[in-house]
């Protein structure tokens, strides 16, 4: 087990390959690092792969200070930077894709490439019309404070096959089957395991807190007004983690079982922090306006988020044929890696096709002639 300190709060990660250039995977609204595992072993021979625990999943710090989206951002540049990682390829699902989608939309310079699926991605009323609003690049340090972040480093993405080799150990050899509770068979006891009880009403006490005015915690992590109904991804999150993980899979699917024992280890209350706030219009502008290769995958079946329409296709794809590949699975729910053949083959396009308007997918969506 790895790991570093945020703040003071733990955050747990795994990595596999001895050298190569470095790829960072986040999970979902479900599960953890674990569900990368299959992935990881597939990458390791020419890559340098990490797997994150976000706030309030696996072996990371159950902290509701830390479950809005700003600290789960700043989770990654402290991962980075602690890692000595300048740059990085980025493969993100659903809660991951939101976060690295916000990260790369401030820092597009420490991001190389990024690969985002079953994102949150909702149609809203002015598509048609629509102008994307420039994204303001901050990051929230300290107290409520923002300010830009910065790596002080602007090179291609490196080998770093000796950057981080005293820093973080290989754990290749260590690595078990997806089924155990921790990569070298050894569960960490997490100082701040989760007691539900305690955690809602921390939660409940800093909300009414924020509302005062007298804390000092980042706004969005208030519960008010998450329920809204033109909050669409509270709208889908709007459930217990065992409820939506029952919409996934089956009982008598062997992926249940698996995610199932992530569910009992993480806190509910992260889905209600981390779609607060959410701005569905704001997303699609953040992705738009990448400049970046980017490729978007979405399971036709997701029945926690929707595949996207034409018109948000339409959207994130103008004018960008050979920065943006978007790719929806047929038959596919949420767990495009779990469930889908072709996403691990997509993945190695992804990472080693320079352009990746060559990569040959057959499930491409393609623009409508108008």
């Amino acid at each position: 087990m790895s790991a570093i300190t945020v703040g003071g709060d733990l955050v747990h990660y795994e990595v596999l390959g001895r050298g190569g250039k470095p790829v960072i995977l986040a999970h979902s609204w479900l599960g953890s690092w674990r569900y990368w595992i299959p992935t990881m072993r597939m990458l390791q021979l020419k890559f340098r792969v990490y797997a994150v625990d976000l706030f309030g999943y696996g072996d990371s710090s159950k902290n509701p200070a830390r479950y809005g989206i700003d600290h789960q951002v700043l989770l990654l540049d402290e991962l980075m930077k602690q890692l000595g990682l300048p740059k990085v390829a980025m493969i993100g699902h659903g809660l991951g894709a939101q976060v690295m989608t916000e990260f790369a939309s401030r820092e597009p310079d420490r991001v190389a490439r990024i690969l985002i699926c079953n994102a949150p991605l909702f149609n809203v009323p002015d598509l048609k019309n629509r102008e994307p609003s420039q994204v303001r690049r901050v990051m929230l340090t300290g107290q409520n404070a923002q300010q830009p972040l910065k790596s002080g480093i602007d090179e291609p993405l490196a080998d770093i096959s000796t950057l981080d080799k005293d820093q973080v150990q290989n754990n290749a050899d260590s690595v078990a089957d997806p089924t155990v509770l921790s990569a070298s068979n050894v569960t960490i006891r997490n100082p701040r395991m989760i007691d539900r009880d305690k955690l809602r009403e921390a939660a409940l006490a800093r909300g009414a807190a924020i509302m005062r005015g007298d804390d000092q915690l980042e706004p969005s992590i208030a519960l008010t007004g998450s329920g809204s109904s033109k909050n669409q991804l509270s709208d889908a999150l709007d459930d217990s983690m065992d409820a939506l993980l029952a919409k996934c899979f089956k009982k008598s699917e062997p992926e249940y079982d698996k995610l199932q024992s992530d569910v009992e280890r993480s806190d509910d209350d992260v889905l209600r922090y981390s779609s607060h706030g959410f701005d569905a219009g704001a997303m699609l502008d953040k992705l738009r306006l990448l400049d970046i290769p980017a490729v978007v995958v979405h399971g036709n079946d997701d029945p926690i988020i929707k595949l996207p329409g034409d018109e948000v296709w339409d959207y994130i794809t103008l004018n960008k044929d050979d920065k943006l590949l978007p790719v929806p699975l047929p038959s596919v729910r949420h767990f495009p890696m779990l469930e889908a053949e072709t996403f691990t083959r997509l993945v190695s396009s992804f990472l080693e096709t320079p352009d990746i308007s060559k990569i040959e997918v057959k499930e491409r969506w393609r623009r409508r002639a108008r």
